[in-house]
């Protein structure tokens, strides 16, 4: 009987960018100032659920990227797998703190805001955001950037060891450089940069597909 790959990495991948894709699609576009980002927060009645399905997505994106790399050892892509994989957990811990930022104390501020008087207690709430909010941007670039490098590493992977098929691992590659390149060339402000994440994870998502799709078959 020939070996079998693990379901539970791929699954996990698929499970993870799946959460990530939806949480993504139903994120509202957050515009105006920090109070008016508050009201917005305070007025989306899915605003946790969103930030908790992206928080999840992470963890078992991060755990199927880990297994799919653990599978190079002992290939030609060994080297490159294992250097995305160490690139692609700081890049999803970077991307934590924006989204952890909004879900946690973004949110509790914003409930502060709208429950307090128009004086001292709504003051302090956008004062407090408007503070904590561009750093938390800041890391969601370098995160965007991290990640671009970490599907370039993990695309270049797939060539060199042939676990999946050359063409998917060339189009990590290609997307891993374009997330690179919006994340270095686009303010952390910009929604350009925030496009910097979709090639990677989508590039992950059909990764997953595609291990489970060529699942070997035990010989009769």
């Amino acid at each position: 009987m020939s070996a079998r790959r693990p379901l539970a990495y791929p699954l996990c991948l698929l499970a993870g960018t799946l959460l990530i894709v939806t949480a993504a699609a139903l994120h509202p576009v957050m515009q105006g100032n920090g109070a008016e980002q508050l009201l917005m927060i305070a007025g989306h009645d899915a605003w946790r659920a969103i930030h908790w399905a992206f928080l999840f997505g992470f963890v078992l994106s991060i755990t199927g990227l880990a297994g799919v790399a653990a599978e190079h050892a002992g290939t030609a892509g060994e080297g490159p797998a294992r250097v995305g994989i160490t690139v692609a957990a700081f890049a999803y811990a970077a991307w934590l703190f924006i989204v952890a930022f909004m879900a946690g104390s973004a949110a509790t501020l914003a409930d502060d805001y709208v429950a307090g008087d128009p004086g001292l207690a709504a003051t302090r709430a956008v004062f407090v955001y408007d503070t904590l909010h561009p750093f938390a941007l800041a890391a969601q670039r370098v995160g965007a950037c991290a990640l671009g490098i970490a599907t370039v590493l993990l695309g270049w992977a797939v060539v060199r060891a042939g676990t999946a098929p050359a063409w998917l691992g060339w189009l990590g590659v290609a997307a891993g450089l374009c997330a690179a390149a919006l994340a270095v060339a686009f303010r952390e402000t910009t929604r350009a940069d925030q496009a910097a994440y979709v090639a990677p994870v989508l590039w992950q998502l059909l990764l997953a597909v595609t291990l489970l799709a060529r699942r070997p078959t035990p010989a009769t």
